[in-house]
């Protein structure tokens, strides 16, 4: 009967080992299962800030492209009215030019001489 208790022991022991290992295998696979549920969670999360960023870099693109394209017509309205008062100034230039030049050329008095 020395044999049994000692049976009896060692089963008992083997049997707690075996709760230890399973319970250490749930635990495990209960972690596991948690981690991959974070990293799922932070590549959704990377995902949306990768989204986020690619909106907010367009939006300051067409930020940008509105602003250049204002500063645009502008400069293209600025060089419109100097064109402008140029083209006035060279008329008036040319036809004091023809003036000068038909006074030289015909006489003072409007009479032809022919």
């Amino acid at each position: 009967m020395s044999e049994e208790p000692s049976t009896t022991g060692v089963l008992g022991s083997v049997r707690q080992l075996e709760q230890a290992l399973e319970s250490t295998a749930t635990i495990r696979a209960a972690s596991e299962t948690r981690l991959r549920e974070a990293r799922s969670e932070a590549s959704r999360r990377v995902a949306a800030a990768q989204d986020e960023a690619a909106a907010t870099a367009a939006e300051r693109r067409r930020a940008m492209l509105a602003a250049a394209e204002a500063d645009a017509a502008e400069i293209s309205r600025a060089g419109a009215e100097r064109a402008t008062r140029i083209r006035a100034d060279a008329q008036d230039r040319c036809a004091a030019v023809v003036e000068a030049a038909l006074a030289l050329i015909l006489p003072a008095d409007g009479k032809n001489e022919a």
